[in-house]
């Protein structure tokens, strides 16, 4: 058990109803109160025609059809969609008492690409959770938050990614030489935490990495405590002016095989 715990719970046998497929998993939510929770599923249980089926709103199962990505992509994308319909679920059940089934939920880009959770409940209920979703190797998780005001984020990376290039790419200068300065068996864990701080910024603030990766700066990373914080630099600084000088945190943990980190902003503090 990390700093944050990773206490889970079982998924549902079937597919059907109001069972969720993924599993809750605490250690993302755990730094931010009781308005928000983190979803993780590690396989798909069905055949991901049959599973897309059952889970998709008619809207999405077109996207799904559509889609001409390789069936990796396509694999991640359901799987992703799977764990942000089951946080945003649970999320209702939990503060407004509700059941949805999967469909209720339809999983939408807004004009940036950042998924949100809409449908009919939104209006009925006066609520739409915000969302963030990750992947990778094979495992999907998403966070929501029930304040829609929040701006949510959350990355997670497979310390099996081994890239030569990876560390010049994706940070300046400074950010290395503090990467230099770690233990050689430990640099490759906290590279991806970095990386995954900025991501889950980058995804918070709803631009992804289109400012650029190095708008995104590691400024004090706790090696103790995993906390990082981050500062804009160039364009970013463009489009969130009201950030200068103000430093965003990011909270980053290891869990066996996979790296994460997530943070959550008060989009009134934005924009």
């Amino acid at each position: 058990m990390d700093a944050f715990g990773s206490t889970v719970c079982d998924p549902p046998d079937e597919v059907q109803g109001t069972s969720c497929l993924s599993r809750l998993w605490d250690a993302p939510a755990a730094p931010y109160g009781q308005g928000t929770l983190c979803c993780r599923l590690d396989a798909l249980p069905r055949e991901p025609n049959v599973l897309a089926d059952l889970i998709l709103s008619p809207a999405e199962a077109d996207v799904w059809r559509s889609m001409r990505a390789v069936e990796k992509r396509r694999h991640e994308w359901l799987l992703g969609r799977c764990a942000a319909k089951d946080a945003v679920r649970l999320l209702v059940e939990k503060h407004a008492g509700v059941q949805l089934a999967p469909a209720d939920v339809e999983i939408q880009p807004d004009p940036y690409g950042r998924p949100r959770a809409v449908g009919p409940f939104t209006a009925r209920l006066g609520i739409q959770p915000a969302i963030s979703i990750s992947h990778s190797h094979g495992t999907a998780v998403a966070l929501a938050a029930f304040d829609p005001g929040q701006l949510v984020g959350i990355d997670l990376e497979s310390l099996a990614q081994q890239r030569a290039d990876f560390e010049a790419i994706a940070f300046d200068l400074e950010e290395r030489r503090m990467l230099a300065a770690l233990p050689p068996g430990s640099r490759q864990e906290w590279a991806l935490r970095m990386w995954c701080a900025k991501e889950a910024v980058a995804k918070a603030l709803g631009r992804g990495f289109s400012m650029g990766i190095q708008a995104f700066h590691i400024a004090g990373p706790q090696y103790g405590s995993g906390v990082m914080q981050l500062e804009l630099r160039d364009e970013a600084l463009e489009h969130f002016p009201r950030l200068r000088g103000i430093p965003i945190t990011a909270y980053t943990a290891r869990e066996k095989a996979f790296v994460f980190s997530t943070t959550i902003y008060q989009q009134g503090a934005v924009e």
